[in-house]
């Protein structure tokens, strides 16, 4: 039997076990994707599963089908399948491409988020909601959740890692309890589903969130990528002059999307990009402070227009529907591997498996790791350090908990009992628990009396506010401008700049008008302002990832670390990131070494490279058992969650210290065997040292 008879019968085999959802999902389709294959079988099994595939590789459709055929087939009453997406734009996205199959399918489906709070229809029996509509279901309506059989996790990178993600498997925890104590003996558990393209541990990421006994289906091969880059340098202007030249490589270009790092760049770039051969070419500007409106306006229109340039930042790495389009541009790298990988799969589908790429350096910094993020593509993601679950996140999760249950009260065992999980050890242990409880009654979040706890005063007001739902970092008070001949908010930003008289936003220039009420600035569009307006911004700094792909680029074996002796200092580069090797360096201050770190090295004074591997290790030693990183800093290269400041001084420490992976670190310190020095008149040093800039 030839491959092609054996993939003709496989297809008809599911075809025979989908015979309620086969025409609504796959009627119009030529044939099923590599993961729709593999996976569907496993979850019309029952399984819990853990699907990885390339962008647009059809995982929506792998999962979404067998479970309806499954809500069907079982008659399942009621609210039954919870589909976890991280943002209400893919909450919209999704809705609108499942709601024709669903309802063909005779399937209630809704949304519920805070624009579109439809959960309370007896006829939903899918819902696509947020981790924190899930939080808020849970601890206020917890009996909307009662009959759930299956939960789907969507891009579950984007969660993973963060203090959302930690919320979300306490909240999972909480929700299986639940469930369990509604049915009891007869309670089979959920079905758990997650799904993503861009997962650099997989096996850890299903246990974490599905259990130990869950599936992993991945479909290898990441669409061949077409790339160049050069660099343009300059001002801004200059370089998106230099950009739109370099695009006639392309006489085929119709429709592309820039990527940038900054607000401000899309706000000012979006018009740079509208000369040459797209000088009549609509252009667009999205990222997430404009209004929903706004953006909303823009992902529709880009994806209808045959011909258009969108600028945009992060806000469109996710899998937002905005059609195909011809060519990816990123203007300056970004700053993980991950987010590269889902910047390049948002484009050229119709390539036969191709996506292209033109990526714009400043500098030749930007241009080697360009080429590292394009060399490491095609090999996926590295496995590196684990980011620890956030012990502020617990004190969000422990309130949330007292105020689902009945009698709001809970004692020291019960609490053990929800948030402890023996097939997980790497997220909370007995200690950790019984720590918190014990400061959260230091700081007046809780009473504590004959071993049963309750909120206090302070944790009631906690709540009964917003911070009970979520663990996203609110952003601090912004002005809202809105258009005084429209009467709609166009975004929210720190300031503008009042005394130029205007300012541009996403493309567009806008007058301000006298008026100002509050924290409310009125505009109307008129005039030329180039001006952009004041955002709070964090700079981010660069993930592992891109430290390892540049060492793989540089030819860095993993038993050898280069150095250069720079003046009378000795540059090492590690690779190991900036949190990493800023606790290396503290370290090796104890020790009388003066040192400074940056993201791929560390500088230290006054040291020959002879005796340097020696003190490196005893650094990484000293590292390994300091209860604290000896800088205070922390918050502004990783993310401690938006109720560390919650935390007593003591638990602070401990939060912190909660970073340090150590298995990775003496993993990375056992394997390093020699320095190499590299000639400082050598191509490949000059390379090194311009990545210390």
């Amino acid at each position: 039997m030839s491959e092609n008879d054996d993939l003709l019968r496989h297809h008809r085999s599911l075809q025979a076990k989908l015979p309620r959802a086969w025409n609504a999902f796959f009627a119009l389709h030529g044939s099923l994707r590599p993961i729709q294959l593999d996976a569907m079988p496993i979850i019309l099994k029952g399984n819990s599963i853990l699907l990885t595939a390339p962008t647009a590789g059809g995982k929506t459709e792998a999962v979404a089908a067998p479970i309806c055929e499954l809500l069907a087939k079982h008659k399942w009453q009621g609210l039954s399948v919870l589909l976890i997406t991280p943002t209400r734009a893919l909450v919209n996205d999704l809705y609108a491409r499942l709601e024709k199959p669903l309802l063909e399918m005779r399937i209630g489906i809704g949304r519920k988020t805070a624009d579109h709070p439809e959960w309370r229809d007896t006829q939903i029996q899918f819902l696509i909601t947020t981790p924190e509509s899930t939080e808020s279901l849970l601890t206020f309506h917890r009996e909307a959740l009662s009959n759930i059989r299956v939960l789907i996790i969507d891009e579950i990178h984007l969660l993973d890692g963060t203090p959302r993600g930690d919320q979300l498997r306490l909240t999972l925890r909480r929700l299986k309890r639940y469930r369990h104590h509604l049915a009891g003996a007869d309670f089979m558990g959920m079905q758990m589903i997650a799904m993503s393209a861009t997962v650099s541990d997989p096996r850890r990421i299903a246990t974490a969130y599905l259990g130990p006994e869950s599936v992993i289906i991945s479909t290898p091969g990441h669409r061949s990528i077409d790339s160049r880059v050069f660099v343009a340098s300059g001002d801004e202007t200059a370089r998106i002059k230099e950009t739109v030249v370099a695009l006639e490589q392309y006489p085929d270009v119709r429709k592309f999307l820039v990527f940038v790092n900054s607000r401000k760049l899309v706000d000012t770039a979006v018009n740079d990009f509208r000369s040459g051969r797209f000088s009549q070419t609509p252009t667009y500007g999205h990222h997430g402070s404009l209004s929903k409106a706004v953006r909303e306006t823009v992902e529709s229109r880009f994806k209808s227009d045959e011909r258009a340039i969108c600028v945009a930042t992060m806000t469109l790495e996710v899998g937002i529907d905005i059609g195909d389009i011809d060519l990816v541009v990123c203007l300056d790298p970004p700053f993980s591997l991950s987010s590269f990988l889902q910047r390049i799969g948002r484009g050229c589908r119709r390539l036969n498996g191709k996506t292209r790429v033109l990526c714009i350096a400043r500098d030749r910094a930007s241009e080697l790791i360009f080429q590292a993020l394009v060399s490491q593509a095609s090999l996926g993601v590295p496995k590196g350090p684990r980011a620890p679950f956030r012990r502020s996140v617990l004190i969000q999760q422990i309130l949330a908990y007292l105020r689902q249950v009945d009698k709001r009260q809970r004692t020291q065992d019960q609490f053990r009992d929800v948030f402890i999980d023996l097939d997980d050890n790497a997220i909370l242990t007995q200690e950790n628990i019984d720590q918190l409880l014990q400061d959260m009654q230091s700081t007046a979040l809780l009473d504590g009396n004959s071993g049963i706890y309750r909120p206090a005063a302070k944790g009631w007001d906690f709540i009964e506010s917003s911070k009970i739902y979520t663990n996203i970092t609110p952003r601090p008070i912004e002005m809202e401008l809105y258009d005084v001949d429209t009467g709609e908010k166009i975004a929210s930003v720190a300031n503008i700049d009042q005394q130029s008289g205007g300012v541009r936003i996403a493309g567009r220039s806008y007058e301000v008008v006298a008026g100002e009420t509050g924290n409310r600035i009125r505009v109307r569009q008129s005039g030329n302002y180039r001006v952009a307006p004041l955002y709070h911004a964090k700079s981010l700094p660069y993930a592992f990832d891109i430290g390892f792909s540049l060492s793989q680029l540089l030819a860095a074996r993993s038993s050898e670390l280069f150095v250069i002796r720079v003046g009378d200092g000795t540059v090492i580069f590690t690779w190991l990131g900036m949190l990493y090797n800023t606790v290396i360096a503290e370290a090796l201050k104890i020790s009388g070494l003066k040192t400074t770190a940056g993201p791929f090295h560390l500088l230290v004074q006054n040291s020959s490279s002879e005796s340097l591997l020696d003190k490196l290790r005893t650094g990484i030693e000293i590292a390994s058992i300091r209860k604290d990183f000896g800088t205070k800093d922390i918050s502004r290269i990783v993310d401690l969650g938006p109720y560390y400041s919650l935390l007593s001084p003591a638990l602070q420490t401990q939060a912190q210290q909660d970073w340090l992976d150590k298995e990775f670190l003496q993993t990375w310190n056992d394997q390093i065997q020699t320095l190499v020095e590299v000639p400082c008149d050598s191509d490949l040093a000059n390379d090194l040292l311009c990545l210390m800039q």
